[in-house]
C-alpha cells in the first residue's frame, strides 16, 4: 500500500500543499480538484521529482523519501508522451524495460496485444513522427503498463484521446491494475474519467 502522511511541499513561505492519503494495491485514485491545487506536485513527491518539507511516504512500509527517483518503485505517464523521436514505437516501449539483451517471442508477444488492445496493431515498426498525438501517448502508456512496477503515476495521460479511446485506455489500464495489484493515481480534469473506472476520487483544495 502507498501511504501519504502529512507530506509537505512548500513554494516560499506562504504558499504550500500538505497531502494525506493512501492508496492500496490493485486500486486506481482519481485525483481532481481546479489548476493550481497541487495535483501534479504529488506526482511529482511521490515519484521523487520533488523533495517534501515534512512528512511520511511509503511504499509497503518502506520510506521512499531518500530514494532518487530511479530507485523508486514508480512508472509515470505525463501528458505529454516523451517519446523518442529517433526510435520506432516497438523500441520506445522496448527501452522502457531497460533490457540490454534482445527481446524473447513471448516479450513481443506480451507487447502485440497491448498495442492491440489500444488500438494500435500494426503501428510496431512506425516512428512517432508518422502517429498522431494520440496515438504517441497510448505507446506512452504501453511502456508503462509493461513496466509493471507497482506504483503507476497518470498526470493528464488521456487528454489527447477522444472519449471512447479512453474508455478503451481505462479498460486496458483497469485489468493491468489488477492483475499486477499496482496502485495507481489518475490526475485528471475530466470528472467522467472516475465513474467511468468506477473508483474513489480525491479532490485537492489550497490550504
Amino acid at each position: 500500500m502507498l501511504r501519504i502522511e502529512g507530506l509537505r511541499f512548500s513554494w516560499g513561505e506562504d504558499f504550500h500543499f500538505t497531502y494525506d492519503l493512501s492508496v492500496a494495491s490493485g486500486e486506481i485514485l482519481a485525483v481532481q480538484g481546479p489548476s493550481g491545487v497541487g495535483k501534479t506536485t504529488l506526482l511529482e513527491l511521490i515519484a521523487g521529482f520533488q523533495t517534501p518539507t515534512a512528512g511520511n511516504l511509503t511504499w509497503d512500509d518502506k520510506d521512499l523519501v531518500p530514494l532518487p527517483p530511479w530507485q523508486r518503485p514508480v512508472t509515470t505517464v505525463f501528458q505529454a508522451d516523451n517519446l523518442f523521436s529517433h526510435l520506432s514505437c516497438l523500441d520506445n516501449v522496448l527501452i522502457g524495460l531497460g533490457r540490454e539483451e534482445r527481446p524473447t517471442p513471448a516479450l513481443h508477444k506480451y507487447i502485440d496485444e497491448y498495442f492491440t488492445q489500444l488500438g494500435l496493431e500494426g503501428l510496431q515498426s512506425r516512428m512517432p513522427s508518422q502517429i498522431s498525438g494520440g496515438q504517441q501517448q497510448r505507446v506512452a502508456l504501453v511502456r508503462a503498463l509493461i513496466r509493471a512496477r507497482p506504483i503507476l503515476l497518470l498526470d493528464e495521460s488521456f487528454s489527447a484521446l477522444d472519449w471512447d479511446m479512453r474508455k478503451e485506455c481505462f479498460d486496458a489500464l483497469k485489468a493491468v491494475v489488477a492483475s499486477h495489484e499496482m496502485a495507481a493515481l489518475l490526475v485528471s480534469h475530466d470528472t467522467r474519467d472516475a465513474e467511468y473506472l468506477g473508483c474513489r476520487e480525491l479532490r485537492l483544495a489550497t490550504d
